[in-house]
């Protein structure tokens, strides 16, 4: 049984937070946490909920996300390693697709081995769709970084021109490319 609440920037499970998040994502695909602890220091659009064993309080997930209020963009989903596999992520999202009434965007790495193509699946089994032949190139968190070229997933009513709007806003609000 777990508890799903949002947190703030004095939490006493960032700590928790920050150690999965750096093992579960690579460098290319994750801001420095100092920055993810100012964004949420300045409340507003950045969000991060997390999934807490009902039990012991331990933190055993978390999602990440922005709410710009025409949509939502979830940036990361990280379920703690001995916990894979057991419906966690399916639960965490869930509950935020059934919490949340419009419509959201996220990134997948490309469909090229069998993770990644389980990953997708996951988000598809959630109701989400992949737009397989729409060009995205994640813009780097910071300078030293790299672009990454992912693949966009949604639900909800999106067309190309949705998309595209959505791609102009990840880029100005959560890469501040442009601005």
């Amino acid at each position: 049984m777990y508890n799903f609440k949002e947190i703030t920037h004095i939490s006493p499970l960032l700590a928790d937070i920050q150690a999965l998040y750096e093992s579960a994502f690579p460098a290319d695909e994750r801001r420095d946490f100092g920055l993810v602890r100012e964004l949420l220091a300045k409340g507003g659009e950045f969000h991060i909920r997390v999934a807490t064993e009902a039990a012991t309080g331990r933190m055993a997930a978390f999602l990440s996300y922005w709410d710009f209020g025409e949509f939502t963009y979830i940036e990361h989903l990280a379920v703690e390693s001995h916990l894979r596999g057991k419906g966690l992520g399916h639960l965490i999202i869930g509950d935020f697709v059934d919490n949340v009434s419009r419509r959201m965007v996220l990134e997948v790495e490309p469909p090229t081995d069998v993770t990644t193509r389980k990953r997708i699946a996951f988000y598809e089994s959630l109701g989400m769709v992949l737009w397989p032949d729409f060009p995205y190139i994640q813009p780097p968190y910071a300078p030293h970084l790299s672009p990454v070229e992912l693949r966009l997933m949604t639900i909800g009513a999106f067309g190309t021109d949705d998309l595209n709007a959505a791609v102009a806003t990840l880029r100005q609000r959560v890469y501040s490319v442009g601005s």
